[in-house]
C-alpha cells in the first residue's frame, strides 16, 4: 500500500516538475530577459493554479459526485497538493527573476499578502504527510490545511480580481480565473453546509 502511494506521489510530482522545466526551456526562445521572466511568471502561475484547484475541491467534488475517478482524486489530494507547492515554487523564482529583469521591487502589500501565501503553502507541504498528522494531531492538522487552503485560495481570488480591474491585463482570462475560484469557493460551502444539514438530519 505505502509503495503505491509512494509511487503515485512520484508520479505526480514528476509530472509538476516536467510542466515546469518545458515552460523553463521554451522562455529561452523569447528575445528579453524581461519577457522571459513575465511569460515565466504567468504559465507556471497557470500550473500551479490548475494543480491547487484540483486539491482545493477533491474532496467537494468526491461528495457530490461520487465516482472511482473522483475517489482517486481525492485520495491522492496530499500529492495534488505537493505539485503545487513545487511548481508554485518555481513561481516564485520566476517572479523574483521579473522584479530583477525591470529593476523594481514588488510593493509592500504583495509582499505581506503573498509571502504569508507562501508561508503557509511550506508549512502545508511540510506536513503532509503521516507523520506530521500524528505529531500535530488529526483535529489541529485539518485545522492548519482547511485554513491554509482557504487563505491561498483568497489570495489568489484577490490577485484576479486585481487583474480584472486593471486595463492592460486580459479581462476575459482574469474574468474566467476570478470566477473559476469563486466558484470553487461556492462549491465548498455547498458540501459544507450540504454535510451539515445531512448530518443534522441523521441525528434528529
Amino acid at each position: 500500500m505505502n509503495s503505491s502511494k509512494n509511487l503515485i506521489m512520484r508520479n505526480w510530482l514528476l509530472a509538476a516538475t516536467t510542466l515546469s522545466i518545458t515552460l523553463m526551456l521554451c522562455l529561452f526562445l523569447m528575445e528579453t530577459a524581461e519577457d522571459k521572466s513575465l511569460l515565466w511568471a504567468r504559465y507556471t502561475a497557470r500550473i500551479s493554479f490548475f494543480f491547487f484547484l484540483i486539491s482545493f475541491i477533491a474532496g467537494s467534488i468526491h461528495y457530490f459526485f461520487s465516482n472511482a475517478f473522483t475517489r482517486s482524486i481525492k485520495s491522492n489530494r496530499r500529492y495534488i497538493g505537493l505539485s503545487f507547492a513545487l511548481t508554485h515554487s518555481v513561481h516564485l523564482v520566476a517572479l523574483i527573476s521579473f522584479f530583477v529583469s525591470i529593476n523594481q521591487n514588488p510593493d509592500i502589500d504583495t509582499l505581506a499578502g503573498g509571502g504569508l501565501a507562501y508561508l503557509t503553502m511550506y508549512i502545508m507541504a511540510l506536513t503532509s504527510n503521516d507523520n506530521a498528522v500524528r505529531k500535530i494531531g488529526f483535529k489541529r492538522w485539518k485545522l492548519i490545511h482547511k485554513v491554509g487552503a482557504n487563505y491561498i485560495a483568497f489570495i489568489f481570488a484577490f490577485t484576479y480580481l486585481g487583474r480584472v480591474t486593471r486595463e492592460e491585463f486580459s479581462s476575459v482570462e482574469y474574468n474566467l480565473l476570478f470566477s473559476i475560484i469563486i466558484g470553487a469557493f461556492l462549491l465548498r460551502a455547498l458540501h459544507y453546509f450540504h454535510a451539515k444539514k445531512k448530518e443534522t438530519s441523521l441525528h434528529s
